[in-house]
This record gives C-alpha cells, structure tokens and sequence, in this order.
C-alpha cells in the first residue's frame, strides 16, 4: 500500500506539471517569499491510533540561480488526533528542506512541484523521538493581488519514527507573501512628430521688400538723408557729390586741402591705371564738374624700391595718368598740374609689402579758384 500511494503521488505531479511546461511563458524575476498555511493530514495504517492530524505550516523561499527554482526551509506543527479511548493526542513538529520548482508565472495560476528532506519529532504517549522525513509534492499558487498570492499544496510524506516506515498524505492551504516586489512602472515614450515646414518663398520675399520701403520712409522722416556722407543734409547740400574722406564748408563744398586717393591704384613699376580705378576716377570727373571752382595738383608717390630717379619719373607719369584721364572725361586742363614726388613723402614706413602698397598712391591737393 506505501508503494502504490507514493506512485500516485509521483502521477499526480506528472500530470498537473507536463502541460504547463509545455506552455510556460518567460520566467519573471524570482523573489523571496514567505509561507503560512493551515494543514490537515490523512495518515496511513501503519500509524497506530491516529486518526487523521490537523495543524499549521510556514515556509521561507529563497530563489536560486536556476530561473523559478526555489530553496524552501519550512516546518510544521501537528496534532495527531487519536480515538477518545487514549485520552490524549500525539504531537508532531518538522523541520525541513525543499527545492520548489513553478511552471511559469507564479502570479497567475501557476502548478509547482516540491520534494525535501528534514527531521521530525513525534511525542506520543509511549514513546517522544527525532526520525527522519522526506516528502514530495505537488501546488498551485495564484495572486490576489500586488502583495500575496493563495497556495493549495498536496504531499506524501515518509516518517521513520520508530523504526516504521510511516506514509501520510498531508493536504495544506493559506498565502504566500513575496519580499522585495515593487509595483511595475508603465513607461510611456511620447513620439513627437517633427514640424512641418511651410515654405512659403514668395510670400515671404514680398513681406522683406515691404518691410524695406517702411525702413527707407522712416529714415526719411527720422534723420535727413546725406549722400556723399560730408555731414551736410542732401537739402543743404550746395556740392552733392563729394569725394570721400573730402572736408567741406558748412554749405557742404569742398575747402583747400591734400586728399589720398587711395581707390586708384597701379601695378608695380607700372602708370597704367588698373581697371578698379576707373570707377574712382568717374566720381572724380562728376565731383569736379560739380565744384567748378576747385582746382588740384595732383601728386604721384612710390615706394622705396628701386633707384631714386626712377621712383620720381614714375610717380611723374602715375600723375600724368590721372591727369589724362581727367581731362579726356571733359574737364578743362587749366584745373590740374601732375607733379611726380616719388618716394620722398611717403604716407607710411616701408616695411612689408602692405605699407608699401599704400605708399603707392595719387593724392589731389585742392585748391579754391574763380577759374573753370
């Protein structure tokens, strides 16, 4: 009869445990846990006077490396309750050792399986003795909420008190109490779509160009406008059209003075007129026309390079450059007098090749005359 009641048991976990293996999901995080039940015994035969026992259980849980694998140290506290005729009950008390393994996700309704070993006391009334134990065990355990779980266990469990092999089928109920769980955190990822661009590039250039025309109007009203930049207002202005760096009396026409050119350049050891210095030369002939009273020498300057005598013959036709083309553009050559200075004046030190460039140079020394 123990052979046949500990093969049964052995089917039993067979057939609760094979299908959900087949099924199982993932394993979650194993936790500790903490067992407390109620516990009601059918025992065999072979244990004289004991009708059936009744008492409570706990376990501790500890996970293992193996994912829903579990070490649980438990025990037990038993009454055997005997027929009336002894007047009095036997007491049994265990401590044991199990591995628990669960098939899935032990929040849900989840099967498990448990086999272990321990020592039992059994204190009866001819006889009180420490024997060995050994069980195994099938479940089920299910969550009634975030913070426990109910469990329903069977065993069959082997005592050898007094040199007996004792066989009992112990049927146990109560909560599971998992440690160290935290409530899952749903993270929510917001997916922000980029902006549209709108483009709209016609709209936009016709909005530019009104808002350039309100500029220009404003200018107007707020500051008077000066075209040749000689700080007398175009409405005062008795000679438009002065040259830069040109000063000028308060009715804005130019006074007796020496004025760099430094828009007309030329080549190295060359009197040509480079073609950038045509357009100073234009603004030159239209200040000239527009203050027919002045009248310029015009000076041409080199730098230190070369022999004396040749710097002075070329700064005398650099000048006569600037003077040809003054006259040929319409002004009367009464006006002007081309005058080669070489490198006796010059504007700046010659030490590199940029100072030498401005040195270089045309400059017109202005003088105010009733002659055309």
């Amino acid at each position: 009869m123990t052979r046949s009641r500990l093969s049964h048991t052995l089917s039993l976990v067979c057939a609760i445990a094979m299908p959900t293996l087949a099924h199982a999901d993932a394993p979650p995080q194993s936790l500790y846990h903490v067992y407390i039940g109620a516990m009601f015994n059918s025992t065999d035969s072979t244990r004289a006077n004991v009708d059936y026992g009744r008492g409570f259980t706990g376990a501790v849980g500890i996970p293992l490396i193996i994912p829903n694998l579990y070490l649980e140290i438990g025990g037990s506290q038993q009454t055997l309750v005997t027929p009336a005729a002894l007047n009095s009950n036997f007491f049994r008390q265990d401590l044991t050792g199990s591995l628990m393994y669960a098939f899935g996700n032990r929040d849900e309704l989840t099967p498990y399986v448990l086999a272990g070993v321990g020592a039992a006391r059994n204190d009866t009334i001819l006889l009180d003795e420490t024997s060995l134990t050994a069980h195994i065990g099938v479940g089920l355990t299910h969550a009634l909420g975030d913070f426990v779980r109910a469990r329903l266990e069977v065993k069959e469990v082997y005592d050898s008190f007094d040199d007996t092999d004792l066989f009992e089928t112990s049927v146990s109920a109560g909560i599971e109490i998992p440690l160290g769980r935290t409530k899952e955190v749903e993270i929510v990822r917001t997916v922000i779509e980029p902006a549209r661009i709108i483009e709209r590039p016609v709209e936009v250039v016709k909005e530019v160009e009104v808002v350039k025309e309100v500029v220009k109007e404003v200018i107007k009203e707020v500051a008077p406008v000066d075209s040749d930049f000689d700080n007398i207002a175009d409405a005062n202005d008795k000679c438009p059209g002065t040259l830069p760096n040109v000063r000028t009396d308060n009715s804005g026409c130019a006074i007796a003075q020496s004025v760099a050119l430094q828009n007309i350049e030329f080549d190295l050891n060359k009197s040509t007129l480079k073609p950038d210095s045509l357009v100073f030369i234009e603004q030159a002939v239209s200040f000239f026309k527009q203050q027919g009273n002045l009248r310029a020498v015009v000076a041409g300057h080199t730098d230190d390079i070369g022999k004396d005598a040749t710097n002075l013959k070329l700064s005398q036709a650099r000048a006569n450059t600037v003077v040809k083309a003054l006259v040929d553009s319409g002004l009367s050559a009464a006006r002007f007098k081309a005058l080669g200075l070489g490198e006796t004046m010059p504007a700046v030190a010659n030490l590199d090749n940029e100072s030498r460039a401005r040195n270089r140079r045309v400059e017109f020394l202005l003088s105010t005359s009733d002659a055309n």
